[in-house]
């Protein structure tokens, strides 16, 4: 091998650093993957966690998809009359997947 010419493991390296993937990168998805995989299934959701789910603010959710649909009166919860809404989380989504299915523009 010549001295100047790089390795395959060089060239290998190069390339996944050139596409953003770094050592670095790898171990926070890891990281991230584990924390995931740590919290459970998740039983409840509320608006903002709604939010990371659906590209909507948490008014337009609340105003276009769970006031005009009375199942989701059903499922949701406070823990006093002013108190944080929050909602059993499987048929909800379903309530949501439902809605944008039907109602979004293909």
């Amino acid at each position: 091998m010549l001295p100047n010419q790089p390795n395959e493991n060089m060239l290998v390296q190069e390339l996944f650093k050139m596409g953003g993937i770094t050592k670095e990168s790898i171990q926070q998805d890891l990281k991230n993957l584990i924390n995931e995989a740590s919290q459970g299934p998740l039983l409840f959701w509320d608006l903002k966690k709604m939010t990371k789910s659906i590209p909507y603010c948490e008014k337009t959710i609340e105003d276009k998809i769970i006031k005009p649909d009375p199942r989701w009166i059903q499922y949701q919860r406070r823990s006093s009359p002013d108190g944080k809404k929050i909602w059993l989380f499987e048929p909800t989504s379903k309530f949501m997947v439902d809605y944008i299915m039907n109602n979004w523009y293909i």
